[in-house]
């Protein structure tokens, strides 16, 4: 007579006990709780498949109801399920991995999985890296990271967006619908998915006004342009600000300047990608003008520090971005009256445009990414010859403008 198992109950397997060697429990339809020495109980399902013996793994059981483990009832609904996958010619652990297999590959193709791939790939500089995912980490992946890219639809991306507009923050939604567009473009090359859903979705965010930071107008140069030949703090501070008008970088690009960077027999300046912002290197046609400042700068700094403009502290530091700051303050531009070291980049350029020069060549001397994707992706045009002409044009005009005003006192 065959042996009668009864059903387990709850509680018998709650209390099971691990002893020094494993052992089972045995609940009916050839359930079984297997118990370790570890104190480990794993629900298994022991079965035969074309006349080969196996055992179904069905999982944990810890009778506190945490996430990832098998209850009694649980246990009991997936016995039911290898069984009827025997009965129609299914081998119960090859179908579990092949599930499992179609998970792990569908874990690959999440949005924020493609997202994270995209970012790795990357040229940008460490910062930039770092804010790109930090964004997509705090505004997108909450939203639409779980999600397959490819069935991610223009109904998301937009409820994305407007999330972000909604806390005012339009530039932040601008940037993450053109990263959204380029990580959906990543995909499309990898043939993840057929269509572009962020595809020109920015343009529909509502514009905010520009600010640009304070900055001088041309018919304002000339006054500023002697108050900073007779600026009477540290001399190389005021050729750092010479420096900067003549060249309009960026003034963390201006303060962390090498002595190496500059060549002067070919009078460039080339600055390495990697203290770029955009990771790319950029090269600054050098003016006699500037040139001369340099010249004058050298025979202050000497050989005591590799950078152009090292704090006072400490050789081995470029000075504050405070610092500048403080210059144009002892120079009269506060309150009313201020401007900003980054603010000579928006005088050159509107005074370069406003002098007809090819706007290419402009952006280009201003180390600005093309706003149309194509064309940034494709125009690598350094426009060397013309960015040449125009920073000694743009040196010798400077000093035009600083004779006008000592003419006119």
């Amino acid at each position: 007579m065959p042996k009668v198992i009864k059903k387990l109950t709850e509680k018998e397997v709650r209390n099971s006990r691990p002893k020094s060697k494993l052992y089972r429990l045995y609940d009916e339809g050839g359930l079984r709780l297997l118990v370790r020495p570890t104190g480990t109980k794993v629900w298994q399902y022991p079965y035969t498949f074309h006349g080969k013996a196996n055992i179904y793994t069905i999982g944990k059981y810890e009778g506190n109801g945490r996430t990832g483990t098998v209850s009694m009832a649980e246990a009991r609904k997936a016995r039911d399920e290898v069984k009827e996958l025997i009965s129609q010619g299914i081998d119960p652990n090859k179908h579990k991995a092949l599930q499992r297999f179609d998970s792990d590959e569908k874990s690959k193709t999440t949005f924020e999985a493609v997202a994270r791939e995209w970012h790795s790939k990357g040229t940008w500089v460490p910062k930039h890296a770092k804010n790109i995912i930090r964004t997509l980490e705090r505004d997108v992946f909450p939203l639409i990271g779980s999600k397959q890219i490819d069935q991610i639809n223009a109904r998301d991306i937009i409820h994305v967006l407007s999330t972000i507009e909604a806390r005012d923050a339009t530039d932040v939604a601008k940037r993450t619908a053109q990263r959204c567009e380029a990580i959906f473009d990543y995909a499309l090359l990898k043939g993840l998915c057929d269509n572009n859903p962020a595809s020109g979705r920015s343009k529909y965010i509502k514009p905010r006004k520009t600010q640009h930071r304070p900055h001088l107008k041309e018919h304002e140069l000339p006054a500023f342009l002697n108050k900073l030949d007779h600026y009477r703090g540290r001399a190389y501070i005021r050729l750092a600000l010479h420096v900067l008008v003549l060249t309009f970088v960026r003034p963390g690009e201006l303060r962390n300047a090498r002595w190496h960077e500059i060549d002067r027999k070919n009078a460039i300046w080339r600055i390495p990608a990697q203290r770029m912002k955009m990771n790319r290197d950029h090269l600054i046609p050098l003016s006699m003008q500037a040139l001369n400042v340099l010249a004058e700068l050298k025979d202050i700094i000497g050989d005591k520090s590799e950078l152009l403009f090292p704090s006072i502290r400490s050789s081995q530091k470029p000075i504050s971005d405070v610092t500048l700051l403080k210059a144009l303050k002892i120079l009269g531009y506060e309150g009313d009256n201020k401007i900003t070291p980054h603010g000579f980049r928006h005088t050159a350029s509107t005074i370069l445009n406003e002098h007809r020069f090819d706007r290419d060549v402009i952006e280009r001397q201003l180390a600005h990414v093309d706003s149309n994707k194509i064309r940034g992706i494709y125009n690598h045009a350094e426009y060397l010859p013309e960015r040449k002409r125009m920073m000694q044009w743009y040196a010798d005009h400077l000093d035009k403008l600083k004779q006008q005003k000592l003419k006119s006192l």
